[in-house]
């Protein structure tokens, strides 16, 4: 199945919604109280999925093999947390695409 970014960001923010259902500290609160609650807790799964990978990696340096399978698990949830917070500050693929190249263009 092919998919653009944008397809991606609007399945993904589709998914993984910030509201009351799946966050009851989000009951009743305002439009920004929910932004930055879904900025705080997209932090927080970056930390998480970003420790996940730290402790593959120091595991190597311990001596053991790389785990190939778990950094395939953490590489798409890496991903969703960035299409997902792309999502909350209203960035689109062309967005994201011309950051990139402004950024590694010569």
């Amino acid at each position: 199945m092919s998919r653009d970014i944008d397809e991606l960001i609007q399945f993904i923010s589709e998914n993984f919604i910030f509201d009351e259902n799946s966050y009851p500290e989000l009951k009743g609160v305002d439009e920004q109280a929910r932004f930055l609650f879904a900025v705080r807790h997209s932090a927080l799964h970056f930390s998480k999925t970003a420790g996940k990978i730290a402790a593959v990696s120091e595991d190597v340096d311990h001596g053991n093999e790389i785990d190939i399978e778990e950094l395939k698990k953490n590489v798409p949830k890496a991903l969703i947390n960035t299409l997902r917070l792309a999502e909350l500050v209203g960035m689109s693929e062309d967005d994201l695409v011309k950051a990139i190249e402004d950024k590694y263009r010569n």
